[in-house]
């Protein structure tokens, strides 16, 4: 009884399955192919691209932006206008940096002095306890050669008379001690008696200032003497002061008809390269001992 039941079941079921089947292939069948053509038919008139003009600008005006009961300039539809001042601050009104000031024209080049002919390069001490006994290293400028030179011996060439040579010993606050060597000598052309340091350079009284241009490089002029007028590429100008201490000098500008007077200490920018002092180290048969060594120089 079991075994037709289970026939009858299968029997319905392929039935069944069939049925679908051929539903299936009935529609699959009516819908047309994806892979047809289709023919589309055209309209009389043909297509034909609209020519567009092209937009017209908008002319628009803005208003200035008006000042407001704060001060700063802005509109309802427009930023503040904001500025920077001359300390870097914020400001409500525009500012320019002034104009810079004319150039004074003139700088100090250098201020010439002139060397005496004589100088002392330095000394040697055969005997320390013996001031007669030592040899002095003179200069000679004009010959631009040294002189050996003994206190009492006369140097004809050179024109001069080695009168006196001494050291003086001086202590500090921290007990050390300073030298200073002195030699006076006669000068045999003025007949004066001079006195030459060991380690300074002598000048003789007189000087030059020389005075250029930045503005014209071709401008050079030398001046012996304060209260001196002379005239520059900008201006009319008065030598007033000189100071060989501080190498300056001080100088007036004179009043135009656009600027106003101005007077300026100029230092000078070239250093004077006669200050050099030629160094000499002689070979002598010096003693040995230390303090020996050390008077020799």
């Amino acid at each position: 009884m079991i075994k037709i039941y289970d026939k009858l079941l299968l029997a319905i079921a392929v039935l069944v399955l069939a049925g679908g089947a051929f539903l299936y292939l009935q529609k699959s069948g009516a819908a047309p192919s994806l892979n047809l053509p289709v023919d589309v038919q055209l309209a009389d008139n043909p297509y034909l691209p609209k020519i567009v003009s092209p937009p017209t600008p908008l002319e628009v005006n803005w208003p200035e932006a008006s000042e407001q009961s704060t001060g700063w300039r802005y509109d309802v539809f427009t930023p503040p206008k904001i500025f920077i001042d001359g300390n870097g601050q914020f400001s409500e009104e525009g500012w320019e940096p002034p104009a810079p000031p004319s150039p004074f024209g003139i700088y100090l080049a250098q201020i010439e002095r002139k060397a005496y002919r004589i100088q002392i390069e330095g000394y040697m001490q055969e005997d320390p306890t013996d001031a007669s006994k030592v040899r002095l290293l003179m200069f000679d400028e004009e010959a631009q050669k040294t002189v050996f030179a003994r206190p009492g011996e006369e140097k004809s060439d050179a024109e001069f008379k080695l009168l006196s040579f001494d050291i003086e010993r001086l202590r500090d606050e921290d007990n050390n001690i300073k030298k200073i060597a002195r030699a006076t000598i006669l000068d045999q052309r003025s007949g004066e008696e001079v006195v030459l340091i060991d380690g300074e350079r002598r000048y003789d009284s007189d000087f030059t200032v020389i005075i250029r241009s930045d503005e014209d490089a071709s401008f050079n002029i030398e001046l012996a003497e304060a209260a001196s007028e002379f005239e520059g590429p900008m201006g009319h100008y008065t030598l007033m002061e000189i100071s060989l201490e501080e190498s300056s000098i001080k100088v007036n500008k004179h009043v135009t008809d656009v600027e106003e007077p101005e007077s300026r200490t100029l230092k000078a920018r070239a250093g004077d390269h006669s200050l050099t002092l030629p160094v000499t180290n002689p070979r002598t048969n010096a003693p040995e001992n230390a303090e020996d060594i050390f008077d020799m120089f």
